[in-house]
């Protein structure tokens, strides 16, 4: 597997085939807001410390996305094709991110089982329960360097 960041010079041809993928492989868990996001997402943004979309490839095939913002205070999610979950393709995309920050904060639904699992698998440590984009309880996680206060 290989992963690759989008570049700011790149986003804007790939940035169309993301949502895509998002849409057909995200489970509808990718909240509007989120699709919104990365669909109105200025190519610039890339360069702001803290914001990254990571992508995995197998052979050149499009395995998995992961895009944060603000740290994943802003925006968050991950998405894994079908055919590539329980294969570490998340994980891996994790763990990719965290060698560009020192931390990062994601927001699971509580019914989420498969990603609060591979959060937890990471060593993700969540510590703050909240309504949710959707309505459902909502988990706040952080790993790495972060702070509890970074999201009150």
């Amino acid at each position: 597997m290989q992963v690759r960041q989008i570049t700011p010079e790149q986003l804007p041809k790939v940035k169309a085939r993301i949502v895509r993928f998002l849409n057909l492989h995200g489970d509808k868990r990718i909240t509007k807001q989120g699709i919104r996001w990365l669909q109105r997402l200025p190519a610039e943004s890339l360069n702001v410390e803290g914001t990254c979309i990571l992508v995995s490839l197998e052979e050149k095939r499009l395995t998995g996305i992961m895009a944060v913002s603000d740290f994943g205070r802003e925006e968050s999610f991950i998405a894994v094709h079908k055919e590539f979950r329980q294969k570490r393709t998340g994980v891996t995309l994790i763990e990719e991110l965290m060698k560009r920050m020192d931390k990062a904060y994601g927001r699971v639904a509580l019914d989420n089982v498969p990603s609060l699992k591979m959060c937890f698998a990471m060593g993700m440590i969540g510590f703050k329960v909240i309504t949710g984009p959707t309505g459902k309880p909502t988990l706040w996680l952080g790993l790495g360097n972060w702070k509890k206060e970074d999201v009150e």
